[in-house]
């Protein structure tokens, strides 16, 4: 039985506004509670802004969408999506909706029939979200696409937009399927995020992107439904790459979305050392327990594949001297001796003690990571 511990709030915040309900996840707002704003501009554009009225480090604030961003910036707003949350025991899961829609986006970009800034509510659109949810689908999953194409507001670089008489003014509630004719719904994507849109090169980096954080179990089978269907390293410049390797795995995406599941606490040892004033600066880490870049399983950025370890522990995992087991209690290599220093004491002490592991069972390392990790303890 693992041992469940409850998030802990560092701060309170002073909430003045309950967000919007949202029909995909079924309840008010989000994790750390966002609330879409719109305002109106003086050049009577509209502008969306996201608000987050919690303080968790996931939904800390955007950077702007209008102007030129990074990839690694892009890649941060796609692991961040506000997805919500469903199920109970083994089927708790997020919500596959929004980055099925823009898996599909991007194949009607491919195909020329849309643009980053005019993304028609169209039954392409439609059927290319069916083909991919048919895939991921789970248990209390409904296969509508309208809701995605509407709540995907709430990132901020989204602007859902119908044509009226008077103009295009933001759309107010999900599309129907009669707003498929006449084109008079559509999208449109912020400027800084869209540049990665344009090009096969960047697509299937986005591609990639979506995959490793929300579906890598689904690789295989989604991967042959793709227009472009090739991994995106294999194209990518090399001039584009460091010494780090710039992929999706190298976000600090998954480092936030880990490290707010775990309140910022090594799952070891229960250490916690947050310093938010200076810029979130913290001692524990987010660790993969399949490394992202193992080439059997592929790219895994999803949270189960991470836990949040402090700087020793997270040594002596990637050393495979300790590892979490499928029965939710720690596993130490019998390599280590006591008796040569209190260091490996400390890590032998570690022996059968219980996992201290997120409140929400969605975000419980996986019986395949935990599994490949006892596998591989040093012996």
């Amino acid at each position: 039985m693992f041992l469940r511990l409850p998030i802990q709030r560092t701060a309170e915040i002073e909430r003045t506004q309950r967000p919007e309900r949202d029909k995909e996840t079924g309840r008010q707002g989000d994790r750390g509670e966002w609330q879409t704003v719109m305002a109106a501009r003086t050049d009577g554009a509209i502008a969306f802004a996201p608000t987050c009225l919690g303080d968790c480090p996931r939904h800390s604030p955007r950077m702007p969408t209008d102007r030129p961003c990074s990839f690694d910036d892009a890649v941060e707003l796609l692991y961040g999506l506000h997805v919500g949350i469903v199920g109970k025991g083994s089927e708790r899961h997020e919500r596959p909706h929004k980055p099925l829609l823009l898996l599909a986006v991007l194949d009607l970009i491919a195909m020329g029939r849309a643009t980053p800034d005019r993304i028609l509510w169209c039954r392409s659109l439609r059927e290319r979200f069916t083909a991919y949810f048919e895939v991921v689908r789970r248990r209390d999953d409904q296969d509508t696409p309208e809701n995605p194409f509407f709540y995907l507001r709430q990132e901020g670089w989204w602007q859902p937009v119908r044509r009226t008489p008077a103009g295009a003014v933001p759309l107010e509630s999900t599309p129907l399927v009669r707003d498929m004719a006449g084109e008079n719904v559509w999208a449109s994507i912020g400027e800084g995020f869209a540049a990665w849109l344009v090009t096969p090169a960047h697509r299937l980096r986005m591609r990639e992107a979506i995959v490793a954080r929300y579906f890598p179990q689904a690789r295989p089978a989604l991967s042959l439904l793709f227009l472009e269907n090739q991994f995106a390293e294999t194209i990518v410049e090399p001039e584009q790459r460091d010494e780090d390797d710039d992929r999706p795995g190298r976000s600090a995406g998954f480092r936030r979305i880990v490290l707010e599941a775990y309140d910022f606490q090594c799952a070891a040892c229960g250490l916690r050392i947050r310093l938010p004033e200076r810029d979130d600066l913290t001692f524990v880490d987010a660790a993969h327990l399949i490394p992202f870049r193992d080439a059997f399983h592929g790219a895994n950025d999803h949270p189960t594949n991470g836990i949040a370890l402090c700087k020793n522990h997270h040594w002596a995992m990637d050393r495979f001297l300790i590892a979490p087991s499928p029965e939710g209690r720690w596993q130490v290599s019998t390599v280590l001796d006591a008796r040569r220093s209190a260091g490996e004491a400390d890590l032998l002490a570690l022996h059968q003690r219980r996992v201290l592991l997120p409140g929400d069972e969605a975000f419980h390392p996986s019986a395949t990571g935990v599994e490949w990790r006892v596998q591989r303890l040093a012996a």
